[in-house]
């Protein structure tokens, strides 16, 4: 099997920040007197003890796009990742399988709030988890881009099962492609990610493969939390 390059990056790399949280939360009142911002910044305070990031990624050479029936092969895999990403990943000469977890404490730590009652600190445990899985796995993909800058190579916005139609359960392929239990991440009989605050998925590689810098457009799923997220940070980043 391929290397799979391991990053474990600090808290502080990530880039997180109180606000991200509260935007996550539709937080507008970020005034220390607002009692959301207090357990917020609680929380916050306590992530070097709670999470326990891992990530990586495997690049894998062997790989051919069927554009036509929206499956793409990796090795002696086939995923089912829809007719959209797989036009996305037009140009693609290699691919990376790629993994991210923030940790089990997230999942720890919400239930022991939940079943003390403390009902909003659990929430924010669970919603800050969500947002430094995939803080972290920016930090990983920028990384990783600066890696495949250096040999001449472009790469492609990543995507995961879940997004644009692509099936839940493609997980266990993508799971077949990398190291068994890497990152301490498991996966359920149904296709769940263990720790819960986990991400998955795949990103092009190539001289000529393109990634924008905002793909939440092309999706139709209006319910996914990680839109805000991703809107807020377009609009920073286009301010």
């Amino acid at each position: 099997m391929a290397t799979f390059i391991h990053y474990s990056p600090a808290i502080s790399e990530t880039g997180i920040l109180p606000e991200d949280v509260l935007d996550m939360l539709h937080e507008d009142d970020h005034s220390l007197d607002n009692p959301v911002v207090s357990e917020v910044m609680d929380i916050y305070a306590k992530l070097h003890e709670i999470s326990d990031i891992q990530g990586g990624y495997v690049i894998f050479e062997n790989i051919e796009r069927y554009p036509e029936i929206g499956e793409i092969r990796i090795e002696d895999w086939v995923i089912k990742t829809s007719h959209k990403i797989c036009k996305l990943m037009e140009g693609a000469e290699m691919m990376a399988v790629f993994i991210c977890t923030a940790g089990q404490g997230f999942s720890d730590y919400a239930r022991k709030y939940n079943k003390e009652g403390d009902y909003l600190k659990g929430y924010v445990v669970d919603t800050l988890g969500s947002v430094l899985v995939e803080k972290s796995m920016d930090f990983i993909q920028s990384e990783f881009e600066r890696q495949m800058q250096k040999n001449g190579m472009n790469i492609t916005n990543r995507y995961s099962p879940g997004y644009c139609n692509w099936p839940i359960d493609d997980q266990k392929q993508l799971f077949s492609l990398l190291p068994f239990n890497k990152c301490n991440i498991l996966l359920s009989d149904s296709c769940l990610m263990i720790p819960i605050k986990s991400v998955s998925g795949i990103i092009g590689i190539g001289k000529k493969v393109k990634k924008s810098s905002y793909s939440c457009d092309i999706c139709n799923n209006f319910t996914c939390i990680y839109r805000k997220l991703k809107n807020n940070q377009y609009r920073t980043n286009n301010s």
